[in-house]
């Protein structure tokens, strides 16, 4: 594929996941604002239940994923109707299962997770889990189709609508709203989903067949899994050590890490198919992994500069929109840049699943999620301070970042100086764009517009000689003009 019409899909797909997300970065802010900081910190807790809940595939999803193409490109009606039948098999099963551990943990007395309203809380957010599940499972059936258009529809729709919804009753019906306007939103892309020209089957297969694909699919639900540990290990300890107030401050740093995170993501999720055909055979190895190297690269000098900025707007901003979240601000910095840390893995991550060597993945993962998982919980335990968490979370990021960065690098580079070289890419820049932030907000710790022009111009003048001396060749010329091209470009 000509690297212009890479750049470009990179482009769209992180376009699109910005402008469905800052609908929810809206609806985040908004919902704060309402619930105030404990009303904030059960809602997150919540969440915990919607994140948790699209685990309950067991994998089978992720298996349906690499099976039924095959299947759907042979022209095997009969087996790519068994193959769905059996995901979905798994699907019910892990949903039954999901909401009986969820009966369980309530029944038990550690109830931290309904102290704001009660168990109907959770219960109707397990509504709003199992309406994703559902909808991952058509997702992926309709992807192996080819009716991408569809799917993006649906999945467009559900943030757009579900987050509109919340944003609008959030004033009036508080938490109540936000769940209710996400479920309205999921059966709506159902229905999208539903009226696509191909059929998915809701009727259960064979046990057997969905397990099968559980298993297929193992490598990559694995890792996901670690992952989803990694970044939510943090939330989890505040739910069982700290106090709801703690969890609504430590909110802010949550949804700014999430927005750290959407471009690597979209690169990575662009990147990911071309991976695995060259893994295939499908096309050229070399050019593929240059293009890896060269996006993490791109990355690594691009976000420091991103990132800092938004650190240190955060001030005013909060100071503006949000006063009474003003004691999250410390954690909020430092959850930001240990995400950036974190963006780091992304492309690592797909090069080592895409080609094959998810056997090398899944055990560093794990191990790197188990250290991370248990730093959070000990400092927690001791401390469960919204910024003790986010600097132990931070620290979690950071060494899950640079197991799977070491891990991929032995793959992607013959010798050690190129090796050593990719971790520097991935990290100096951050590394230093971090110190800056850190020592400009230090410096100028007022609240105000000025102040932030001030530390913005402070730390352009000390990172851009940086990020054009390590530029080169690195592709972030060539992503501009990509893009100010496509949007000059005829329709």
């Amino acid at each position: 594929m000509h690297p212009r019409k890479a750049v470009r899909d990179i482009l769209a797909v992180a376009l699109g996941q910005y402008v469905a997300r800052t609908v929810l970065l809206v609806r985040g802010v908004l919902a704060a604002g309402v619930l105030g900081p404990r009303g904030a910190g059960g809602w997150n807790a919540l969440n915990l239940v919607l994140d948790y809940g699209a685990y309950a595939s067991l994998g089978a999803v992720d298996g349906l994923e690499l099976r039924l193409p095959g299947a759907v490109g042979h022209g095997d009606r009969e087996r790519a109707v068994r193959l769905m039948r059996g995901a979905w098999a798994i699907v019910l099963l892990g949903g039954a299962l999901l909401a009986g551990g969820l009966a369980l943990y309530l029944f038990t007395g550690f109830r931290a997770i309904e102290a704001s309203w009660g168990w109907r809380a959770p219960a109707l957010m397990l509504v709003a889990a199992l309406v994703q599940l559902t909808i991952y499972y058509h997702a992926s059936s309709l992807r192996a189709h080819g009716a991408f258009g569809v799917v993006s529809t649906a999945l467009a729709a559900q943030a757009l609508l579900g987050g509109g919804l919340g944003l609008a009753l959030v004033s009036r019906a508080g938490v109540w709203g936000l769940i209710g306007g996400w479920i309205a939103g999921g059966l709506v892309a159902l229905v999208l989903l539903r009226r696509a020209p191909h059929h998915v089957p809701l009727s259960p297969g064979r046990l057997r067949d969905g397990l099968e694909l559980a298993v297929a699919g193992l490598p990559v639900f694995g890792y996901f899994a670690t992952a989803l540990v990694v970044r939510s290990a943090d939330r989890v300890a505040l739910v069982r050590h700290g106090e709801p107030e703690s969890l609504g401050l430590y909110s802010l740093g949550l949804m700014a890490a999430g927005l750290v995170l959407y471009l690597p993501e979209a690169t990575a999720a662009v990147l990911y198919p071309r991976i695995a055909a060259a893994a295939h055979g499908a096309r050229d190895p070399e050019q593929t992994r240059l293009e890896v190297t060269r996006a993490q690269r791109a990355l690594g000098l691009a976000l420091p500069l991103l990132v800092g900025l938004g650190v240190l707007w955060a001030t005013p901003l909060v100071a503006w929109l949000l006063p009474a979240f003003g004691p999250g601000l410390p954690a909020l910095r430092v959850l930001a840049l240990g995400a950036l840390a974190l963006s780091a893995a992304s492309l690592p991550a797909v090069w080592l699943l895409g080609s094959g060597r998810a056997r090398a993945l899944l055990p560093a993962a794990a191990a790197a999620a188990t250290a991370a998982g248990l730093l959070v919980f000990a400092v927690a335990g001791n401390a469960p301070s919204p910024a003790a968490v986010a600097i132990a979370a931070a620290g979690g990021y950071t060494l899950f970042a640079a197991t799977l960065v070491a891990t991929a690098s032995r793959s992607l580079f013959a010798d050690l100086s190129s090796r050593l070289r990719f971790a520097f890419e991935s990290f100096g820049p951050a590394v230093w764009g971090a110190a800056l932030t850190l020592g400009l907000t230090a410096a100028r710790p007022d609240a105000s517009v000025a102040g932030a022009a001030a530390r913005s111009l402070g730390l352009l003048a000390g990172y851009l000689p940086l990020m054009l001396w390590l530029g080169r060749g690195s592709g972030l010329r060539r992503l501009a003009r990509e893009w100010i091209s496509s949007r000059v470009a005829p329709a």
